[in-house]
């Protein structure tokens, strides 16, 4: 059961990171944890609606640091950002589901599995992006609907969040301000 910090721990890391650090041989580093969401940018085209949401996201995974339950809320809202980049890229009257939206997002050649960093080998035939219409939504759906699970990893999403959302609004993502 999660406890209320103490005040004197607001500002420490949490102790769950040491633990799973014994496991994984890796215990995150404030600073690093900061750069590298710092070089998770969004194209310039990127409504700023959206960046801002982003921006949200970035600063949830910063504080992953100092409470670690709070990846699982980072997880739901890069989903809840996707999910309103897509509205807005649509620009329908009508409100589609999550999973309505991914399909229209893969059939109209939005996103493409060459466009994610994390895929080592891209599927000409877009099998990942594919996968995301039902994976994506119970994932969402698990998050939203309450999950006892703590996964502490919520940096690749943040990844998969700005890769996902660029590819909706292309453009020269080094000028970009996020």
């Amino acid at each position: 059961m999660e406890e209320f910090k103490s005040l004197e721990e607001l500002t420490k890391m949490d102790e769950r990171h040491w633990l799973q650090g014994k496991v994984s041989n890796a215990v995150p580093d404030l600073k690093k944890m900061h750069e590298v969401l710092s070089r998770e940018r969004l194209n310039e085209e990127v409504p700023n609606e959206i960046k801002g949401q982003f921006n949200v996201a970035r600063n949830m995974a910063l504080y992953t640091y100092f409470f670690y339950a709070l990846a699982p809320e980072v997880q739901l809202k890069t989903y809840t950002i996707i999910e309103f980049a897509l509205t807005l890229k649509t620009d329908s009257s009508k409100r589609l589901r999550l999973m309505d939206l991914l399909q229209l997002a893969v059939e109209r050649s939005w996103i493409s599995d060459a466009a994610f960093r994390h895929i080592e080998s891209p599927s000409v035939s877009n099998e990942w992006c594919k996968s995301l219409q039902q994976n994506m939504r119970s994932l969402r759906n698990s998050q939203a609907h309450g999950s006892p699970i703590l996964m502490g990893d919520c940096l690749l999403h943040i990844q998969i969040c700005a890769d996902f959302i660029n590819q909706l609004f292309p453009g020269c993502s080094d000028s970009g301000e996020s």
